[in-house]
């Protein structure tokens, strides 16, 4: 098979590498576009087809700070890459559809960045990011349904330990109380490794999770409230179910509030997208600077 011929060209003379150096140590001015025709200060780095990458195309790559050896490194690796990117670009224009209205298409990229960084301002300066818990309440109220269950969830306490360790006897102690004050005192007595600590009786979390900590004759029996001590292979398990509600039942305001809190805040940044909008028509319509046609 005969071998693509290579319609790229790079040109490194001495007299080109001594003007990169120069030019760029001594901060050169702001670069050309790439459809500018080279000229001796403005020399051709390297050509991929019809596209040239001249040397103010590079302004900026290296500082005074860098040796002379380094900013030639750092100039040829920037070359490197834009020849890749430009036979990339090369190979992939031949692929556009006939159809496809690019210009357009940049038009309305260009719209959305542009329309984004005024959103991203409007938003920084304008929107109120308090939420209080009236604000969730009141959210909820309104709107349970959408946020009835799609999963059983449950407050628990858990303690995985096994049957001969030393630290057996306090685990027994602390969970006669289950005193939470106690409870940093308890860890500091646990050997690292020696047990698996799950205290935190105020929290949701999904019942599945629960059940992969715990054995299956165990987790099978999980349906209702309990504080039990389980024996199972050399282990005990210290567990107290709170609570527990399952799928289809409204959840406790806890377990969706940051859900709530960004239906609230994404509801806050509509409205306020849209009052500006109504704003600045109305500054407008009236003025020189719009006109319509088709009244």
């Amino acid at each position: 098979m005969r071998k693509p011929t290579r319609a790229l060209v790079i040109r490194w003379s001495p007299s080109a590498i001594f003007v990169v150096l120069v030019g760029l140590l001594g901060l050169m001015q702001a670069c050309n576009s790439d459809t500018s025709e080279p000229t001796e200060e403005d020399p051709v780095l390297a050509q991929v087809y019809n596209k040239a990458l001249v040397l103010s195309d590079i302004d900026g790559i290296v500082g005074p700070s860098n040796s002379p050896e380094d900013s030639l490194h750092l100039i040829q690796s920037f070359v490197d890459r834009w020849v890749h990117e430009a036979i990339l670009m090369h190979e992939a224009e031949k692929h556009v559809r006939q159809d496809m209205n690019l210009d357009q298409l940049v038009r309305d990229y260009r719209s959305s960045l542009v329309l984004n960084n005024f959103e991203n301002e409007l938003f920084a300066s304008e929107l109120d990011t308090v939420i209080t818990n009236e604000d969730v309440h009141q959210y909820f109220n309104a709107n349970k349904e959408q946020f009835r269950l799609r999963y059983d969830i449950v407050r628990y306490s858990l303690i995985k330990i096994g049957q001969t360790s030393q630290e057996v006897d306090w685990v027994q102690q602390w969970w006669q109380t289950k005193d939470l004050s106690l409870l940093v005192d308890l860890k500091d007595k646990l050997q690292p490794g020696h047990a698996y600590v799950d205290v935190q009786p105020q929290s949701w979390r999904p019942l599945q999770d629960l059940k992969k900590r715990l054995p299956k004759k165990i987790a099978k029996t999980l349906s209702a409230p309990s504080d039990e001590v389980y024996t199972n292979n050399n282990y005990l398990y210290f567990l107290k179910v709170y609570e527990i509600r399952v799928k289809g039942d409204l959840p406790p305001i806890s377990f969706v509030r940051d859900q709530v809190e960004k239906i609230i805040l994404h509801g806050r940044k509509m409205k306020l997208i849209e009052d500006k909008k109504a704003a600045l028509y109305n500054q407008e319509i009236n003025g020189t600077n719009v006109r319509i046609f088709t009244n």
